[in-house]
Formats: structure tokens, sequence, C-alpha cells
């Protein structure tokens, strides 16, 4: 019997383990405390699971391309929110408001985005106060 339970523990503890791990706080790749903004052309951009993507080029501090990755909210999150997929295209060029990578890579963490025209979107999935009141009243 202990052999029995033992083997169904396991076996509970190995199909769950994946799951656990798949779902992550942002805090374990990203400073949340600390914000940056990068700006830059993008290359393309996925509104994809589990998280939507942008990857852009942006100019260093000496002028040479740096290869950037935004990492926003989850795709079904932001697409209850209005989000479409087509946010942005190949060629925009947008700024990134976010949470700099914990390892010093060109990657942030995302929580506003910035048109070219000045329209700000949430990329996160919890918005703003500001931009849940802006929800709360949106009439389409």
């Amino acid at each position: 019997m202990k052999t029995v339970s033992f083997l169904l523990v396991a076996l509970a503890a190995a199909t769950l383990a994946p799951l656990a791990q798949a779902h992550h706080s942002a805090a374990v790749f990203y400073f949340v405390d600390k914000e940056i903004t990068v700006e830059g052309v993008v290359k393309s951009y996925t509104l994809g699971n589990p998280h939507a993507r942008i990857y852009m080029t942006v100019k260093g501090p000496n002028g040479e391309d740096q290869n950037w990755m935004a990492e926003g909210g989850s795709r079904t999150v932001l697409l209850r929110n209005g989000w479409t997929g087509d946010e942005v295209k190949a060629g925009d060029h947008i700024k990134i408001i976010g949470n700099p990578s914990r390892d010093g890579s060109f990657v942030v963490h995302w929580q506003k985005l910035v048109l070219s025209d000045g329209k700000e979107l949430w990329g996160e999935d919890t918005p703003t106060d500001a931009e849940l009141e802006q929800l709360r009243h949106r009439t389409d």
C-alpha cells in the first residue's frame, strides 16, 4: 500500500510540476521596482501565448543597432480588453515603458506601449487605475 501511495504522489508531482513552472511571476525575470523606456522600430509583433511579444531595433548609446524584445501580458487577457493583434506592425516606430531584465539582456517587461501617434496602450495583464477607469466607461 505504501508503494502504491508513493507512486501516486510521484505521478501527481511529475504531472503538475511543469504546470507550476509555466506560470511565473514577472519579478523572477525583471526588476519590477525599476522602469526603463525603450524606443525603436518594430521588426515583428505577436499577440501569442504565453505572452505578447514585440521584437524591435533600438539605437544604442553609441548609435549601434540593438535587438530588443518586449514581453507583455497574456494573449487571453489582452484580447478580453480590446487588443486585436493589429496594434503594431513591422516598420512602426514605438516606445515601450516597462521593467528591465534582471540579467542585463535587451529584454523589457512592457507595461505601456506608446504608438507613433502618441496613443498609449497598456501591455500587461493588470491595467493602471486610470486605464481601469477607461475600461469601465468603454461604450463598444
